[in-house]
């Protein structure tokens, strides 16, 4: 591991607390960037793109929930630790959920900071790994969905025959999580264009700030500390296409410029006076009714009407419940692969469960439910233990244990004890139940003194 390559971003209003992590950083060997605010920080990631980020969880201004937000829609590769002398419990499980990589509770050693170095560089090397091997899966893996119902058949169909135009801009309408990006990848994939890049920008994640350097990107010397020029979407994605996730949480003035480049294809990078021209079809997303924000004064109508010549709506899950069933099935088979398991089904009693349910959060909450059964699951199908351990693990582990709002680090371990009696002791099923990596699992056993086999023998789950 060549450690220079990798750059950390301090997040503290306190001056002494931010000196003393560059001290320790810096000679470990890594590069170090300083900020003050939220806001600071945000502009930080356009200019340094950093791997790691140690943020204060208590900033003037955004919180450091705010800007964690903000990190993870910017990049979710970026290794962040919450670090604060305060905080509640609740703080913790929202970081831990958003994306944080651990907490580290003031004041820290300078011993706690150089493990927590080293284990966020082994993460993001093992996510560099995972990523390559991602890069070598075909296009039909890629795109994969499936298909039952009549109402899906349709719309599959009409996807790909809008697909055989390659400028048509096409709306795609849907509640989270019910595959608009599959569908936006169908139509590009089946379309002339499907020799060049397919690129997602959600429109609701990123910061006003960083929207438009995201979009078309900046030149040097475009705002204090932009020392190199970068290219933005529209620029990365010629000759192929460009999905606006969330089109509806566009700001106003995001809008307008949206406008001039559906208009003549052409654009200015922040900072630059040179107009820049591109060839790229525009697909755009939501879970919103335009037309009603239209009226509130809130989406342009004319923006409206150039993303809407081909609209598609994608029905909810409890719209076509028909195709409950084979997605299910199919995700059994995708997660048997990922975590080398050989489930061969449900048993009958699971299969009128996930039949009956709403599946609020549609085709991707039915996902993140079958791969946790299969992880949990022992046998060669999927039971009725399985599934109901999966549906609110939070809730149940408070069940089993008292927390204390005062105590992050015995709630932490608490809820890593929690995890493994869950998973009978497997430390990968548990790293899975918690979202995080095996590795970062080991690290927090050790640190929290946690042994498996002691705790196997004095508590038992009913």
């Amino acid at each position: 591991m060549n450690q220079n390559k990798y750059t950390v971003l301090v997040v503290d209003d306190e001056l002494s607390v931010r000196n003393a992590l560059k001290r320790i950083i810096d000679k470990i060997g890594f590069n170090t960037i300083l900020a003050d605010s939220g806001e600071s920080a945000l502009d930080s990631l356009r200019i340094h793109n950093p791997n790691i980020v140690y943020l204060d969880l208590r900033l003037p201004g955004m919180n450091g929930l705010e800007v964690l937000k903000g990190i993870k829609a910017f990049d979710p590769d970026i290794v962040v630790f919450l670090i604060s002398a305060y905080g509640t419990f609740k703080d913790v499980v929202e970081a831990i959920q958003t994306g944080a990589f651990d907490y580290i509770q003031k004041p820290f050693s300078s011993e706690s900071i150089k493990i927590s170095l080293l284990k966020a560089a082994e993460a993001i090397r093992s996510k560099r790994e995972v990523r390559q091997l991602q890069y070598k899966s075909n296009r039909g893996d890629r795109i994969s969905f499936r298909a039952k119902s009549a109402e899906m058949c349709k719309i599959l169909e009409l996807a790909k025959d809008v697909a055989k135009s390659s400028d048509t801009s096409i709306l795609i309408q849907g509640e989270t999580g019910v595959g608009k990006e599959i569908v936006a990848q169908i139509i590009h994939y089946y379309s002339p264009r499907c020799k060049g890049p397919f690129l997602c920008l959600n429109c609701g994640a990123f910061p006003k700030e960083l929207l438009e350097s995201e979009l078309f990107g900046y030149n040097k010397g475009a705002f204090t500390g932009a020392d190199k020029s970068k290219p933005g979407l529209f620029e990365l994605a010629d000759d192929g296409t460009l999905l606006l996730d969330e089109i509806g949480d566009l700001s106003l003035e995001g809008q307008v410029k949206l406008l001039r480049v559906l208009e003549n294809g052409t654009f200015f990078r922040v900072g630059g006076t040179a107009q820049k021209h591109c060839d790229v079809r525009i697909l755009a997303s939501t879970n919103r009714d335009l037309e009603q924000e239209i009226k509130k004064g809130n989406f342009r109508e004319d923006l409206y009407y150039r993303l809407n010549v081909v609209k598609i709506r994608v029905p909810p899950l409890r719209e076509r419940k028909s195709d409950i069933i084979p997605l299910a099935e199919y995700f059994i088979v995708e997660f048997n692969k990922k975590l080398n398991k050989n489930i061969k089904g449900f048993a009958p009693e699971v299969l009128e469960l996930i039949s009956q349910q709403e599946w609020k959060g549609n085709v991707r909450e039915l996902r993140n439910a079958i791969e946790r059964a299969v992880l949990l699951e022992n046998r060669d199908i999927i039971t009725m233990d399985s599934i109901s351990i999966t549906n609110n693990f939070l809730y149940t582990a408070q069940s089993q244990f008292h927390f204390d709002s005062m105590n992050l680090h015995d709630n932490i371990r608490k809820l890593i004890q929690r995890a493994l009696l869950m998973a009978s002791g497997n430390q990968i099923k548990a790293a899975q139940i918690l979202g995080i990596a095996r590795g970062t699992l080991r690290y927090k056993l050790k640190k929290y003194h946690i042994e498996c086999d002691s705790l196997l023998n004095e508590v038992k789950i009913d």
